[in-house]
């Protein structure tokens, strides 16, 4: 038994990939804790299980604390968000690494290489979505937005020297991404190194004007979809 105060309790089983810190190191990695608060505590941080769903202000709040906490806690479920956009003619979808989330100027942020077919794609339309969904907490978040990139600059420089580096191996292949290739090619024999890979180093950010979310429950599902108009989020409920 765990019991966290501060909370309104609750009974609840909760499957989880990693246990809460803390608690006890020993036990194994797929482990089942009893709780009586609800919620997950991952990584040092709370994550709400049975979320708000009636204020739509608390909601709007909630949803981006949550892509806040996801951006620096790698355990996080919306961690690895889908990107989309259109490319081609078709719908292009692809998992990414979400590495920001202000709240302040609703910019979210990935990582990629400017020989990506989404950098290219980009430059003719710069609408991208992005799907962000919560297995335990039952929690689909879709959000929308324009993008650009940042290529060589301030933000980008500092990304890259705060350690972006040490996870791009592939930004130092001299193929671009989607490059038909030998299978003797795939591998990278450069050193990892803070020098080489930075030409090709993108930041991509998008700045958030719309999004949707849903909340999955047996006793009837809860959507509500949300625009920035005049400085703040404004929601309405919508049929799930």
């Amino acid at each position: 038994m765990v019991n966290w105060p501060g909370l309104a309790a609750r009974s609840l089983t909760l499957s989880i990939r990693r246990c809460p810190r803390g608690v006890n190191t020993r036990v194994p990695r797929q482990c089942y804790i009893t709780l009586l608060h609800v919620t997950k505590y991952c990584s040092g941080m709370l994550h709400p299980v049975t979320p708000e769903i009636s204020n739509l202000e608390q909601i709007a709040k909630d949803q981006w604390h949550s892509l806040a906490a996801a951006s620096n806690d790698r355990h996080h479920a919306w961690h690895t968000p889908t990107l989309a956009n259109v490319g081609e003619g078709i719908a292009q979808l692809r998992t990414v690494v979400l590495r920001s989330a202000d709240p302040a100027t609703r910019i979210l942020s990935c990582h990629t290489d400017s020989r990506s077919p989404k950098v290219i794609q980009l430059a003719e339309d710069s609408k991208f979505s992005w799907h962000f969904y919560d297995r335990d907490a039952k929690i689909q978040l879709r959000a929308y937005g324009n993008a650009w990139t940042h290529q060589g600059d301030a933000l980008a420089r500092q990304r890259w020297q705060d350690g972006a580096w040490r996870s791009a191996q592939c930004y130092r292949t001299p193929l671009a991404p989607g490059q038909s290739c030998m299978e003797a090619d795939l591998d990278i024999n450069a050193p990892v190194d803070p020098v080489t890979g930075e030409e090709h180093f993108v930041v991509l950010a998008c700045e958030i004007d719309q999004f949707d979310w849903l909340f999955l429950r047996v006793e009837g599902h809860r959507r509500a979809r949300f625009l920035w108009e005049a400085g703040r989020w404004q929601g309405d409920w919508i049929a799930p």
